[in-house]
């Protein structure tokens, strides 16, 4: 082994060293052959004052911006559009970006540090309001429409993930979205995304509010098509001016995703009728689905402590039998006891609907379950799957045995948990494991009275000679 990492090293080096000087050459030629301009797929135009290879992270970010802006806008509607140039200078612009109509297209000038800019939230979400006009056939410096702030800051929450990602590996990329579906606690979504914060006044409130913008975005791109395009549809709706924020929403963005929530119950049921719930009921419910879907899976599961949550709710089952002239009954106990209830009722509607209720949910929680505990959840389905089957007191002793394996795995699960979260806690740095905890401080810190500072440091050298 010794002597073949031996022959691979070298190799490996010299591979790297061609790349690396492959990509050189290729940028160097590059701004030579175009003096110092690039230009995109969809046209843009991007200009250095001059290039080097320093600005090449500035040119990814541009151009990465630019395909991700015309990905949203991918629209047959759109009939016109006026070319934009962006324009990186050394010397300072003023205001820090300049917006100018000019030659029949857009010019957007930028500093060169823009990036790194303390308001780089201001200029960048104003570069992405004049590109999503301009590449929609409206003129940004005539504009007096203002487009919603969650789609601008949803693009601007793309960009910054890309790029300023302080992830190793993002396995998630929306934590607190994905930890509010883990609680069951998703709030509303019309007040997500319409409660607009800035990253400037709102710390980290305004992170999860940009996780909401871009999870929306990433949604309605699927939804979207060329010839039905709720994005675009906004921004031309926008632009006359004849209706409020809220019927715009409704028009556009509501109607595609009742559209494809109305789509999906119809597949589940061919009785489903789409007037029996309200157009917000719909909104949040496509919300909880699909974002319980793309968040929490096999590949991205529950933590222990949520999933035991949830296993002890589904233990618990609501049987309810009627009765002809009779009152009904309603009884709650474990599942356990399954096999006392068959025994006494029978196989009676009730029974078998809250059968066929709790294998759909178990088949739910298996999707989101961790590993160690997926075979016995398959266990435990194939026991209720020949419940009719099989005598009760066999039955009883399944039922039991596999429960007890799966609180078993849980606490096998939960062990590896606390494990590996401590070795996290004295592996990683604490600037970066507390990073959101202590940009909040600092931005409070700036923001807050200096009177009522005072006052507190008074108390506290009080508190601390007592």
């Amino acid at each position: 082994m010794p002597l073949l990492s031996e022959k691979i090293i070298p190799t490996l080096r010299a591979h790297f060293l061609i790349c690396a000087l492959s990509t050189a050459c290729a940028i160097s030629v590059s701004a030579q052959s175009s003096g110092n301009s690039f230009n995109t797929k969809s046209g843009t135009g991007i200009t250095f004052r001059k290039f080097d290879i320093s600005y090449y992270d500035t040119l990814q970010y541009l151009k990465f911006a630019d395909r991700l802006i015309s990905s949203y806008l991918n629209s047959s509607a759109i009939k016109k559009d006026y070319k934009c140039r962006i324009f990186v200078l050394d010397e300072k612009v003023k205001d820090d970006i300049n917006i100018v109509f000019a030659s029949g297209g857009v010019n957007i000038y930028l500093n060169s540090d823009f990036r790194k800019a303390e308001n780089k939230f201001a200029i960048i979400t104003g570069m992405i309001n004049a590109m999503l006009l301009a590449k929609t056939g409206f003129d940004p410096c005539a504009a007096t429409f203002s487009l919603p702030q969650w789609l601008i800051s949803g693009i601007y929450g793309r960009l910054e993930l890309r790029f300023f990602s302080h992830s190793i590996l993002p396995v998630s990329s929306f934590p607190g979205l994905k930890a509010f579906c883990q609680a069951n606690k998703l709030p509303d979504f019309r007040t997500s995304v319409f409660t607009v914060l800035t990253p400037e006044n709102d710390g980290t409130a305004y992170e999860l509010y940009e996780e909401f913008c871009r999870f929306l975005l990433l949604e309605l791109k699927r939804l979207s098509s060329r010839t039905d395009n709720p994005i675009a549809d906004l921004i031309f709706l926008t632009a006359r001016r004849k209706y409020s924020e809220s019927e715009i929403f409704e028009y556009t963005i509501v109607r595609a995703i009742v559209k494809e929530y109305d789509k999906i119950c119809r597949r589940k049921d061919l009785k489903y009728n789409p007037n029996l719930l309200d157009s917000d009921t719909k909104l949040n419910r496509w919300f909880k689905e699909t974002a319980e879907k793309r968040l929490i899976n096999s590949n991205s599961p529950l933590p222990t402590r949520f999933f035991a949550e949830r296993f002890y709710r589904f233990r618990q089952f609501i049987y309810i039998h009627k009765e002809k002239d009779k009152a009904v009954k309603e009884i709650t106990v474990d599942i356990t006891k399954l096999p006392e209830i068959y025994d006494k009722y029978g196989m009676d509607a009730g029974f078998g609907e809250m059968l066929d209720k709790k294998l759909v949910e178990l088949d739910a929680l298996t999707y989101v379950s961790q590993p160690l505990c997926t075979p016995h959840l398959d266990k435990l389905r194939k026991t209720l799957n020949q419940f009719e089957y099989t005598p009760d007191v066999i039955m009883k002793k399944r039922l039991v045995n596999a429960l007890t394996e799966i609180e078993e795995a849980l606490e096998k699960q939960q062990k590896i948990e606390d494990y590996l979260r401590k070795t996290e806690y004295t592996t990683v740095a604490p600037g970066k494991l507390y990073r959101s905890e202590l940009l909040e401080s600092k931005r409070l810190e700036k923001n807050f009275c200096p009177a009522i500072n005072d006052y507190l440091d008074t108390v506290e050298k009080s508190f601390l000679k007592d």
